[in-house]
C-alpha cells in the first residue's frame, strides 16, 4: 500500500485557510480532494466527481471555491443537498473554511421558519447551502437572486434524484443565469446523473475515486432470519445479542419508524427516531442526542441514509428486505467510516432472506446466515456475562472497601438467598428478549412447503441456506449480550 505524502501545504492555498485545516487536525488530503485540488485549471470548467459517500467531497469543493473567493455582500457560491442534515453538515464545514475570510453561511433549508433565513441572506452571505425545495422557495421570493451565483454545487445528485428533485434541480439549474461553473458529485453515476450532466454541464471534466456500489471492506454482513409478523421482537433479540455500543435502525416507513423508536425507549434502550415528519428542531435534538451517545439508538427512514457523518457508528440495521442494492450499500455506509470496523445486520423473514439472496447474488458481498438469537441463547449469554463480571469483582483491589456491609450481609439467615438474587437482578434487569425458536421453525416449515409446491430451478438442489446450524454455539462468536444504554 502506497503512503499518502501530499499534504495540504503542497497547494496554492491561502494561508488563513491552511491555519483552518491545521486547526482542524487536517494534514493530508483525501484521495478526492487531492484529485480536485490537483487539477489544473479546476475553476474553469464543469466537473463530475463519482466518490463514495463519506470521503471527504465537502473540502473538496469548498476548499478550491472558497480559495478563490473574495468576500462580498451577495452570494456566490450554492451548495444542493438532498437533505436537511447534510445541508447543515455541509454548511458547518464550510462556515469554519470561510470564517478567516470574512465570509458567512446562509442555510436554506425547510422544516424551519423561512424568516431567519432571509435575515442570513440579508446580512451578505457569500456560501449558500440548500435542500432544492427550499431554494426554489427563496428564488421565487426574490430572496435569492440566482443572477449573483458564480458555483453551484449539486452534492449527492444521484440521491437528489432518488428523492425525486428532478424537476426541482431543472427548476434551479435553469435559472443560473451568471454560472461560471456546475460541480456534480455522486457515489454512483445513473441514467438519472447522466441525463442532467448531458443536459446542463458543459464538457465537464469526469474524475471516478469510486465504482457504482463498492462494498466497504471494514463492515461485516450479518443476516438473521425472523418470524415475518416478529421484526420488533427480532430487533430485540438482536439488540441484546450484538449489544450496538451506537446503532442506526432503518425503517421502511416513517410509522414504523416512529412506532420502533417508542417501543425500544418504552423497553428501556435509549433509543430516538428521525424522519421527514419531524420538526427541524426534533430532528436535530435526535441527532445531537445521538452524537454525544446520550442516545445510543437512532431510527430512520431513509432520510438519514446519506451524507449523516456520525462516528463511532458500530452497527446498522436494516428491518426487512432493501429496496434494491444501492439501498442496502448506502445504509450499511453509516458504519465502517473513518478506517473504524462496523457491522451491518439485516432482519428478514423467511421469505425475504431468499430474496435477499437474489439480490445479492451478482455482487460482492459476503453476508453470514443466522437463525435469530432466541431468548434460552440469551440467557446463557447473560450467565456467561455474569461468570465474567464477578470474576472481574473478585479481581478489584479495593473489593474489601465493603467489608461491613457484607459481613452484615453475611450474618442474615438468607444470606445466599439475598445475594444472589441480589446479583441475578443487577445481571438480568433490562429487557430479557423474547421466545421466536419455534415460531421460526414453523413459518420456514411452511415456506418450504411452499416451494415444494412451486419448483425453482435454480435452488431445488441447494438445501435451505437461510435456517443455518440450529447447534451453533452463539456465545463462540464474542458478541456482547446487552445494548449500552439498556436499563
Amino acid at each position: 500500500m502506497s503512503i499518502n505524502t501530499v499534504r495540504f501545504s503542497d497547494f496554492d492555498l491561502k494561508p488563513s485557510i491552511q491555519e483552518a485545516i491545521a486547526q482542524h487536525g487536517f494534514e493530508t488530503p483525501t484521495p478526492v480532494q487531492e484529485a480536485v485540488l490537483g487539477l489544473p485549471d479546476v475553476l474553469s470548467t464543469d466537473l463530475v466527481v463519482q466518490a463514495k459517500t463519506g470521503s471527504g467531497k465537502t473540502l473538496a469543493f469548498s476548499l478550491p471555491l472558497i480559495n478563490d473567493l473574495v468576500a462580498g455582500g451577495v452570494p456566490r457560491i450554492l451548495v444542493l443537498a438532498p437533505t436537511r442534515e447534510l445541508a447543515q453538515q455541509t454548511a458547518g464545514e464550510m462556515e469554519w473554511l470561510g470564517r478567516p475570510l470574512g465570509m458567512s453561511v446562509a442555510v436554506l433549508v425547510g422544516g424551519v421558519p423561512i424568516g431567519p433565513q432571509i435575515s442570513q441572506l440579508r446580512r451578505g452571505a457569500s456560501l449558500v447551502v440548500g435542500t432544492p425545495g427550499r431554494v426554489i422557495d427563496h428564488l421565487e421570493r426574490g430572496t435569492l437572486n440566482a443572477a449573483t451565483i458564480e458555483s453551484l454545487i449539486l452534492d449527492e445528485g444521484d440521491h437528489m434524484l432518488d428523492l425525486g428533485f428532478r424537476d426541482e434541480l431543472e427548476s434551479i439549474l435553469k435559472r443560473m443565469t451568471a454560472i461560471k461553473r456546475t460541480w456534480l458529485f455522486s457515489a454512483t453515476i445513473p441514467d438519472s446523473v447522466r441525463y442532467l450532466v448531458r443536459r446542463y454541464l458543459k464538457d465537464p471534466r469526469k474524475l471516478t475515486l469510486s465504482v457504482d456500489e463498492t462494498v466497504n471492506d471494514d463492515i461485516s454482513h450479518k443476516a438473521f432470519v425472523c418470524p415475518s409478523r416478529r421484526r420488533y421482537e427480532a430487533l430485540v433479540n438482536v439488540l441484546l445479542w450484538e449489544r450496538p455500543e451506537r446503532a442506526i435502525v432503518f425503517c421502511a416507513t416513517k410509522v414504523e419508524t416512529a412506532d420502533v423508536a417508542l417501543r425500544l425507549a418504552q423497553a428501556g434502550f435509549g433509543a430516538h427516531p428521525i424522519h421527514g415528519d419531524m420538526g427541524q428542531r426534533e430532528r436535530n435534538h435526535a441527532l445531537e442526542m445521538f452524537r454525544s451517545s446520550t442516545t445510543g439508538i437512532l431510527v430512520a427512514t431513509d432520510v438519514a441514509a446519506r451524507g449523516l457523518d456520525v462516528t463511532g457508528v458500530t452497527h446498522v440495521i436494516q428491518l426487512g428486505l432493501p429496496s434494491n442494492i444501492e439501498a442496502y450499500v448506502h445504509r450499511s455506509g453509516r458504519t465502517g467510516r473513518a478506517g473504524h470496523s462496523g457491522i451491518s445486520v439485516t432482519l428478514l423473514s423467511p421469505v425475504e432472506a431468499r430474496r435477499m439472496k437474489g439480490l445479492v447474488r451478482s455482487f460482492s458481498v459476503q453476508i453470514n446466515w443466522f437463525p435469530v438469537p432466541d431468548r434460552g441463547d440469551l440467557e446463557k449469554l447473560e450467565h456467561l456475562r455474569l461468570n465474567e463480571e464477578l470474576d472481574k469483582l473478585a479481581a478489584l483491589p479495593d473489593g474489601k472497601d465493603y467489608g461491613e456491609l457484607a459481613r452484615a450481609i453475611l450474618e442474615r439467615d438468607d444470606a445466599v438467598e439475598v445475594t444472589a438474587g441480589l446479583l441475578a437482578r443487577l445481571a438480568f434487569e433490562g429487557p430479557r428478549g423474547y421466545s421466536l425458536k419455534a415460531e421460526l421453525e414453523a413459518e420456514q416449515d411452511r415456506a418450504n412447503r411452499d416451494r415444494g409446491r412451486r419448483p425453482d430451478p435454480r435452488s431445488s438442489n441447494r438445501r435451505s441456506e437461510y435456517r443455518g446450524d440450529r447447534s451453533r454455539n452463539f456465545a463462540a462468536s464474542g458478541s456482547r449480550p446487552r445494548p449500552r444504554g439498556a436499563r
